[in-house]
């Protein structure tokens, strides 16, 4: 359809060739060239976008593309791929402590959205709410580590940023040893 008003439901995808003012949910895949409004799917592409796209891989052609790396007190290495839009973005992320006594490996999925603090655009604030498993050589444990991060964004230029900021953690086990 050219442009749709309302919503979409279909169990594998939704098109809509020009513009989606209302809902798209599909168990696949949703694509629109303007959203000015919500898709839910697994896969959510969009030309550009001023609504809201929650799903495990959020393509916005002219939005929100970052490529994060970054180092905390779990991993001394991460790295995190962020699309959407500012508004929402989803965060595909892994990671690992290449220590010979801490080996941990870990993959996860995250929401977040980034904060204007100036007309510029040179500085921002972005909370992130993330969920990691983390592999600590055994496929038998559950090992989560949930983390609200709050950093804040100096952009040194125009593909280049600092980031830095607290954060808080819950991490659930059921594995009752150390790492191996």
């Amino acid at each position: 359809k050219e442009k749709v008003s309302g919503v979409q439901i279909a169990g594998i995808s939704n098109i809509s060739n020009r513009e989606m003012n209302g809902v798209q949910i599909a168990g696949v895949i949703n694509y629109t060239k303007k959203l000015r409004g919500v898709q839910i799917g697994l896969i959510n592409i969009a030309d550009t976008s001023a609504g809201y796209s929650i799903g495990l891989i959020n393509i916005i052609i002219k939005g929100y593309h970052k490529l994060s790396f970054s180092a905390n007190e779990i991993q001394n290495f991460s790295a995190a791929f962020k699309t959407g839009n500012s508004k929402l973005y989803s965060i595909l992320q892994a990671g690992l402590n290449a220590s010979d006594s801490n080996k941990v490996y870990s993959f996860g999925y995250g929401l977040g959205s980034e904060l204007s603090l100036n007309k510029r655009k040179t500085l921002s604030i972005n909370p992130e709410l993330s969920c990691q498993y983390l592999y600590l050589g055994s496929w038998d444990y559950t090992n989560l580590l949930n983390r609200f991060n709050l950093n804040f964004n100096v952009k040194l230029g125009k593909y280049v940023s600092l980031f830095a900021g607290p954060s808080y953690s819950v991490y659930i086990t059921d594995q009752n040893f150390g790492f191996s």
